[in-house]
């Protein structure tokens, strides 16, 4: 019955399906096997932590760091703003006073300590110098750079006739900036050496976090450099180019104070206003995904751990539908745990707008009171900028406005995006919902589909050509069965839906699976046997369970806390039973 030739082209088509998931598992960040492997790794800070911590160590070990490594860069950008003018002019007519010698040296000085400390915070979050050295240096630079700006600003006054220009103004906003971030800082070591709630270290950035520090730098310098050529080009002050090439990238353009008049200045504007809206849409999208999707991970790890304490009660009882039980309270979780973070996610952006839109009003009444503006006016130009709608008819003339109203719109533009995206996301669901229930007649079943947030990045080329290889191995494996006569059908029947699931995890968004399908995997992976129950064996119980690897819906190494989707952990586990089958009935040389 034996055919050499059939076992050498089955076994060839079997290395060769090896050999893809191998290429797959030792990739870093796409590997599939290691991504199964793994537990829930959104980055290498929350897994030190732990999601059951509370969220103020998360706040300290992972969101401080990434602020002080994001805003760096920003406060660096104003202090460059605060040397490229002298700080006092005439009122009259805006002509400068020269600064004095000492003045300058000490900016200067100020400046180059943060930008070490901006290297040295890099350097300790790419693991190039040790915790223990890198974060007391950044911290203590960051303060020396802030001190050397505030005492320049307590001594350099105006007279009868003088205000501060607006590089005095940006100088007040780069020194606020240095003192921030070294608190934050200092706070996050507090929690290291102190509190000992994680590890005193920084690991490796990851790459949501590596691309908003990168996205945030490249956006800074390429609205700095836009500011000085179109300031070059149509003979503005270097700061009002500032100012115009922030409300002209955030998409505001009011237009009626700094409009471009040269063809010169009119060409280059097509180009560097489509790049700057593009980096900045990008950006958003980092932090987006960075702050507020992580959230739904956290929210689903605490109801896990409320969860695992009524289901530890049932797992010395024999039952017989314990999985099914189980996976409905998995998707009770899903669907709970998405609607709180939604919620949560708006009242928190709704809160933000709010503070941003009445305090920037507050403040822009306060420093365009020579032009007579009034709470409302203030509140009116505060609102028509946040939404982008910027109708020109008011904005901000006075040295201490512009200035307040480029650091503010970088904030609250961002804030007021991010508001109508989770808004979008909300008035989704509900729609997505009406028609569920419409379609299907309650609110579950196939037709769920949505993106798996935190899941890992998963090489899809990888996936497709796993995919490929197995359905062949399948087509092989009927064609030595059909021959021989013999064997179980197992084999190819895995190997169809493998080759099945590795186009389900090529795509997005994730999809998540009915139990009808999950009641057929389980069969095909031996886990829906008669008699099986949560309690294991009579003899052996929960300790023979753990003997035998078995995991549970709402373990650490189910599908739920897997940090894949369900197509891509389902993968894994058919992937690890074909293995184990093709090696009982046609390894090891046995036929």
């Amino acid at each position: 019955m034996n055919d050499p030739g059939l076992d050498e082209h089955l076994q060839e088509t079997f290395q060769n399906a090896q050999h893809h998931a191998e290429q797959c598992d030792k990739k870093d960040d796409g590997g599939v096997r290691a991504a199964f492997r793994k537990e829930l790794k959104q980055d290498d800070e929350e897994e030190e932590v732990g999601y059951f911590q509370p969220n103020r160590w998360w706040f300290t070990s992972t969101a401080f760091p990434i602020v002080a490594g994001t805003f760096g860069p920003l406060a660096n950008f104003f202090s460059v703003c605060a040397q490229s003018q002298n700080w006092r002019q005439h009122t009259a007519d805006g002509s400068q006073i020269s600064d004095p010698e000492w003045l300058t040296a000490v900016t200067g000085l100020s400046l180059a300590m943060s930008l070490f400390a901006n290297i040295v915070l890099l350097a300790n979050f790419g693991h190039l110098l040790r915790y223990s050295i890198a974060q007391p240096l950044t911290i203590v630079f960051w303060f020396i750079s802030a001190v050397l700006l505030i005492v320049p600003l307590g001594i350099v006054r105006t007279t009868p006739g003088l205000e501060h220009s607006q590089a005095y103004y940006y100088a007040i906003i780069a020194a606020s900036v240095y003192v921030i971030l070294p608190i934050l800082l200092t706070a996050n070591a507090a929690g290291a050496y102190v509190f000992r709630a994680y590890p005193p270290s920084f690991n490796a950035l990851t790459v949501p976090q590596r691309t908003l520090m990168l996205q945030t730098t490249i956006y800074v310098c390429y609205l700095a450099a836009g500011a000085g050529v179109f300031a070059h080009v149509e003979g503005w002050d270097y700061l009002d180019g500032v100012y115009w090439a922030d409300y002209t990238l955030l998409t505001i353009g009011l237009g009626s104070d700094f409009p471009p008049k040269t063809h010169t200045g009119r060409a280059l504007l097509i180009p560097y206003a489509v790049g700057g809206i593009t980096m900045l849409g990008l950006l958003i999208g980092s932090i987006r995904g960075l702050v507020l999707e992580r959230g739904k991970v956290k929210v689903v790890r605490r109801m896990v751990a409320r969860e695992r304490e009524r289901w530890m009660s049932r797992m010395q009882e024999p039952d017989e539908g314990w999985k099914k039980d189980e996976w409905e309270a998995m998707r009770r979780i899903q669907a709970t745990a998405e609607t709180r973070h939604k919620y949560t996610a708006l009242g928190i952006s709704l809160f933000a707008y709010l503070l941003l839109w009445f305090l920037g009003a507050l403040t822009f009444w306060y420093s365009e009171a020579p032009q007579g503006w009034t709470y409302f006016e203030s509140l009116y130009f505060s609102y028509t900028s946040l939404l982008t709608v910027g109708y020109g008819d008011f904005f901000p003339m006075s040295t201490a406005g512009k200035p307040f109203f480029v650091v503010w719109s970088i904030i609250a533009v961002p804030t007021v995006t991010i508001l109508i995206s989770n808004v979008g996301d909300i008035l989704t669901g509900w729609i997505r919902h009406g028609l569920v229930l419409g379609i299907t007649g309650n609110s579950g079943g196939a037709f769920q589909r949505k993106g798996a947030s935190g899941q890992q990045d998963i090489d899809q080329g990888a996936l497709n050509r796993i995919g490929t290889d197995v359905e062949r191995l399948g087509h092989a494996v009927e064609h030595v069965e059909e021959k021989r006569g013999e064997g179980s059908g197992l084999a190819a029947r895995l190997a169809r839906q493998i080759s099945r699931l590795a186009k389900d995890a090529a795509t997005k968004p994730a999809v998540e699976y009915a139990w009808e399908d999950w009641e057929a995997w389980l069969a095909l992976l031996g886990e829906l046997t008669e008699g099986q129950n949560r309690s294991g064996s009579e003899s052996g119980g929960a300790e023979d369970n753990e003997k035998r690897g078995e995991w549970t819906w709402l373990g650490e190494d189910g599908p739920l806390l897997s940090g894949v989707s369900e197509a891509q952990w389902l993968l894994g586990k058919l992937c690890k039973r074909l293995e184990e089958v093709l090696e009982e009935e046609y390894g090891g040389g046995s036929r």
